[in-house]
């Protein structure tokens, strides 16, 4: 009788330690998912030879807003020397903001630096924009391959999530000056390591930030880019506007 009491204790007991133990492995990658190792991957999925940092990005752009359902743009990168242009429809104008090489920024409207400041104060033509356009579109065309020390200020807490319907890496993680917000968190998916959406968040204003949902591939000279970018409101999902890249400058 004690032999059998033994025996089945001993049986029950490695049941136990073995759902245990299988509890455990499973908890295991979730706890160690490390947010840097993960983006590293993206980048090498989208950006595979590592060219951009190096290149020139010129491409035309459709930015249809709710409130601005016609809007076309003209983006001009250079990632080597630094230098920016956004040129875009304002009406029956064209706008132009400009970065130099040496950090200089100018505005121009239908290719004239006299602007009158009617007009300045309606499209919002302040030379200093020209900056602030840039570090936008430089980031945001350039992820996530632009998520770098020099961007970055932490990663922070990296879980598997489902998002739109695919199974995805949220990566958490601080930048070091707000685009936007400061706070963002990135959606890879599993299975390849492709970057698939964005949160822009404000954590002490549930009513403001932006869900980015991407869509489709660009590619530009190696690196894959996402094509469209369909912009929606953080705390109900309602559709705002969309980036949708039409081609390449040749």
């Amino acid at each position: 009788m004690i032999a059998r009491k033994t025996i089945k204790t001993i049986f029950f007991q490695s049941i136990f330690l073995g759902s245990l133990f299988f509890l455990i492995r499973c908890s295991v990658p979730v706890e160690e998912l490390n947010g840097r190792e993960i983006l590293q991957k993206s980048k090498k999925y989208h950006d595979p030879s590592n060219v951009w940092g190096e290149i020139s990005f010129e491409v035309h752009i459709q930015e249809p807003r709710i409130a601005n359902p016609v809007r076309y743009s003209i983006i001009k990168m250079n990632n080597t020397t630094g230098s920016f242009e956004l040129q875009r429809n304002r009406d029956q104008y064209v706008s132009t903001h400009i970065v130099e090489e040496n950090g200089l920024t100018r505005v121009l409207l239908n290719n004239s630096e006299t602007i009158d400041s009617v007009l300045v104060a309606k499209y919002r033509l302040q030379s200093e924009r020209s900056s602030v356009y840039q570090e936008f579109y430089q980031i945001m065309y350039g992820l996530p391959m632009t998520l770098n020390d020099q961007t970055l200020k932490s990663i922070d807490t990296t879980t598997v999530v489902d998002f739109n319907n695919e199974k995805s890496y949220g990566v958490e993680l601080e930048l070091k000056k707000a685009i936007f917000s400061k706070f963002w968190k990135l959606y890879i998916r599993t299975s390849d390591y492709k970057l698939v959406g964005l949160e822009i968040i404000f954590p002490n204003e549930s009513k403001k930030g932006e869900r980015l949902y991407f869509e489709k591939d660009f590619n530009y000279k190696g690196v894959i880019i996402p094509r469209i970018r369909h912009w929606h409101e953080y705390h109900d999902d309602s559709y705002s506007g969309s980036d949708i890249i039409i081609k390449s400058i040749e």
